[in-house]
């Protein structure tokens, strides 16, 4: 448990590090591999530990990208709000300073002409040619999608632009919304965790109930498709109980060996307390 760092929405792994991000945190939280706390990134000077909800970043997804052939956090927010149209580029190298962004109205415009209206970005990752961002549904609008681009979405002028449905397996416990995505190019696999809330829109948190964990084979040639269908889906909390009441946020990989990996997750409790999770994970055929 992660007393002092609020609201784990997102974990990126580089260089034997582990940088979590909080939708509502003042800072980045830089962990080594035993999870023990070895510096930190201010983003906001913020006098409340939890930034407020109306005006919080909202920042739910990171990845490690090169940019100028250099390694960079990249973070974003959610875009349901003002205030969540913002982008961060963080060196992981030198002292260089942050790039701050924010969203590209064209690009906004583009992804609601896809018609994905209500906006709630939650995952990134990307393929080396691509960037793919996965937005959440919610009970009014129950549909996830990933949204493929083939520049930087920040960016002016990126004219190449479309979306995939990602067919849910139906659970019992609600809408499934999909929390963040995870793309190994060594064996063409996205890794996508979920997670199910009681909420109508893509603002308000509603009662937490279970999280999961999907995968789909084959990904760069399943990119052409309108609908992409997951080649399976783990319940976590029907694993163990520890997932149990855990929402689960973030997900990235340490390394695997043929269908056997090692993941590292985090999660959100909505009462500004986070955990982190070493798992070992064999993925069905």
């Amino acid at each position: 448990m992660l007393v002092h760092f609020p609201s784990a929405s997102s974990i990126a792994c580089y260089d034997e590090k582990f940088y979590l991000t909080g939708d509502d945190a003042r800072h980045i939280l830089i962990l080594d591999s035993g999870y023990q706390t070895i510096d930190s990134i201010v983003l906001f000077n913020h006098p409340e530990i939890r930034i407020p909800k109306s005006e919080k970043a909202d920042f739910e997804a990171s990845t490690v990208l090169p940019i100028d052939n250099k390694p960079h956090l990249l973070i974003f927010g959610s875009a349901s709000g003002k205030e969540r149209k913002r982008i961060m580029l963080i060196p992981l190298l030198g002292n260089e300073p942050y790039l701050k962004r924010s969203y590209d109205k064209e690009f906004i415009s583009q992804v609601r002409n896809l018609g994905i209206k209500p906006l709630n970005l939650e995952g990134v990752t990307s393929t080396g040619e691509q960037l793919i961002l996965a937005n959440r549904g919610s009970q009014s609008f129950p549909e996830n999608h990933l949204i493929i681009t083939s520049g930087y979405f920040w960016e002016k002028n990126n004219s190449s632009i479309r979306s995939i449905r990602l067919l849910m397996p139906h659970v019992t416990t609600g809408f499934n919304g999909v929390s963040e995505i995870s793309y190994l190019k060594s064996n063409d696999m996205l890794l996508l965790t979920f997670s199910t809330e009681n909420t109508k829109d893509n603002y308000k948190d509603g009662a937490i109930g279970d999280s999961y964990i999907g995968w789909i084979r084959n990904f760069s040639g399943k990119l052409n498709s309108s609908e992409i269908k997951l080649d399976g889906l783990i319940n976590l909390a029907e694993e163990d109980k520890v997932f149990k009441n855990q929402k689960i946020e973030g997900i990235c990989v340490e390394f695997f060996t043929g269908d056997t990996y090692i993941l590292h997750l985090v999660s959100d409790n909505d009462q500004g307390m986070s955990h982190v999770f070493q798992i070992r994970l064999k993925l069905k055929n």
